[in-house]
């Protein structure tokens, strides 16, 4: 049995796991990532990846080939709601296309809060961009079709074993941190003995108890749909209801589907569910059909135990409805990445990692909540049985039910919880007394108040303030009379911690941030921001030093 060291051992090649690889890697961190699967997903999952999502992507040079897959950039993103898509239109909730969104980048539209507006692009097209992309980083080592066997904390260290699914071939792994990244059902958390709380799955409901993804192939689907293309098609009859979701634009879709709770899939007939939620007669191919578990969300009681720790749906478990849950996991890792570099790098002492748990945890409540409250009021939508019917009473219901789905409207417009969160009370951020923004879930407010997401500006017309900040800290000296920060520099340089300076003179971006000087955290969250102030202990707060 050969042995080998490594920094960090990542359990689990989705998503999360792959942008903790690729956060440590960007950074030169090394790190080691098993998972069971021989390659990333083959099957669709989260069919949305969000603007934070995307920032992080860009900031590790991602982004753009993650907008070249998925949705075409000039397909229609609307969400509608149908009786069945050859049949009526019950409502629409209409969304910019990818161009519209980006077409402008600049001072004004969709891209002013944030550069990187949402995409839609299933999970298992971004996946495996992201693999390739890790791959690419010299200190990542990527195993598929590797699985963790064992491992035990033993104070200083880590010791795995994993094992070459395919030959048999075990390995011991020395390494100074395991993340388990490895889902709702992983042997990290379960050895760990963390369990989830929060609300479970009442199986009595749409969006609330055992579904079906359907994975089909329908090219000729355009010539039966009969209402203008969207994106995202809910359908709404008496014989069930199905989340119709586009993939490629070309007809590709994923249908999520309810079913009678505790019949087995091989009992279920799945043609005639497609068949139903299109209402014509049309060709496809059902390519696969999973079972998945819908009305879940729930956060488990720790994050962290020692030099093992948890990211993505090992630590929450979520319904797609809001699209967050994967998306929650990639933030999760951009918090984590750097806290770990830090410590493995020397700059930082190891406490820094339990602030993980400390700002991640409540933003996994927080998540989970609004994702639960979407699936509910999904769940508990009621329609009349004749609202498919071409009469005078199925007219009525179809136009009652009309305005009950305009409110439907926020699920797909929650750049309140996408962007909004914040480590208030954290102890590494430095307090100023302002008050900061309410957290709704609609609506985001740009706020440099200490704790959240750095305030994105547009530097010129095209150049993102988000391009400019470097891998670790950042200060920025914003406007022309911004003080000198010679002070910062030796700071910097007696802790040890990186630090890179950005100035800007535009005005515009001193009154964004209301102060002259701002601390920018790796993770692009805002650490203190002032006019002046002891650089030295600014910088110990921000890093986790008590000393």
């Amino acid at each position: 049995m050969t042995e080998t060291r490594q920094s960090v051992l990542i359990v689990g090649g989705g998503p999360v796991g792959v942008s903790l690889a690729m956060e440590l890697g960007w950074r030169g961190i090394p790190s080691l990532l098993v998972n069971e699967r021989p390659g990333t997903s083959t099957h669709p999952k989260g069919s949305t990846i969000n603007s934070r999502s995307l920032e992080h992507m860009r900031r590790m040079g991602c982004a753009a080939k993650i907008r070249a897959a998925g949705l075409p950039d000039d397909h229609p993103t609307d969400s509608c709601y149908v009786t069945r898509l050859a049949e009526w239109e019950l409502g629409r909730i209409n969304m910019p296309s990818s161009r519209e969104k980006t077409g402008n980048p600049g001072p004004w539209g969709a891209t002013e809060l944030t550069p990187e507006p949402i995409h839609r692009c299933n999970q298992f097209y971004f996946e495996a961009i992201m693999r390739e992309h890790a791959d690419d980083f010299e200190r990542t080592d990527m195993r598929y079709a590797w699985r963790l066997s064992s491992f035990e904390d033993l104070g200083d260290h880590v010791r795995a074993e994993i094992e070459d699914i395919q030959s048999g071939q075990t390995e011991t792994v020395i390494a100074d941190y395991l993340v388990g990244c490895d889902g709702g059902q992983g042997m990290v958390r379960r050895q760990l003995g963390f369990t989830y709380g929060g609300r479970s799955s009442t199986g009595d409901r749409f969006y609330d108890g055992t579904m079906l993804s359907i994975y089909i192939q329908a090219p000729e689907i355009f010539d039966v749909i009969n209402m203008p293309i969207a994106w995202h098609y809910w359908t709404i009859n008496p014989r069930g209801r199905v989340d119709f979701i586009t993939l490629d634009g070309a007809g590709e879709y994923v249908l999520l589907a309810e079913i009678p709770p505790g019949v087995p899939l091989e009992d279920i007939d799945v043609d005639d569910i497609v068949q139903n939620a299109i209402g014509a007669d049309t060709p496809f191919d059902i390519l696969s059909v999973q079972e998945w578990m819908a009305g879940l969300a729930l956060v488990t009681d720790h994050y962290q135990k020692n030099r093992v720790i948890l990211a993505g749906d090992s630590t929450h478990l979520f319904t797609p409805s809001g699209g967050f849950g994967f998306n929650t996991g990639i933030d999760d890792t951009a918090n984590l990445g750097w806290k770990l570099g830090a410590v493995l790098e020397g700059w930082a002492p190891v406490e820094l990692l339990d602030t993980y748990e400390i700002e991640r945890r409540p933003i996994g409540l927080r998540n989970t909540s609004a994702s639960g409250d979407y699936a509910n009021k999904i769940g508990s939508l009621r329609f009349a049985d004749w609202v498919d019917e071409d009469s005078a009473r199925g007219a009525e219901a179809r136009r009652d039910l009309e305005a009950e789905l305009q409110t439907f409207k926020e699920e797909f417009a929650s750049l309140g919880v996408i962007l909004g969160a914040r480590y208030d009370g954290s102890p590494l951020i430095v307090a100023d007394g302002s008050t900061p923004p309410p957290d709704h879930r609609a609506q985001y407010t740009p706020s440099a108040c200490p704790g959240g997401r750095a305030p994105h500006y547009w530097i010129g017309n095209k150049v993102s303030l988000y391009d400019q900040l470097g891998p670790w800290f950042t200060l920025l000296r914003l406007g022309s009379d911004a003080p000198e920060v010679g002070a910062w520099e030796a700071a910097s340089r007696d802790l040890g911690v990186p630090l890179s300076i950005l100035w800007v003179e535009e005005p515009g971006i001193r009154d964004l941030y209301e102060a002259p000087l701002a601390l920018i955290r790796p993770d692009q969250h805002v650490a203190w921001r002032g006019e002046n102030g002891e650089a030295i202990e600014i910088l110990k707060t921000a890093t986790g030093r008590s000393e």
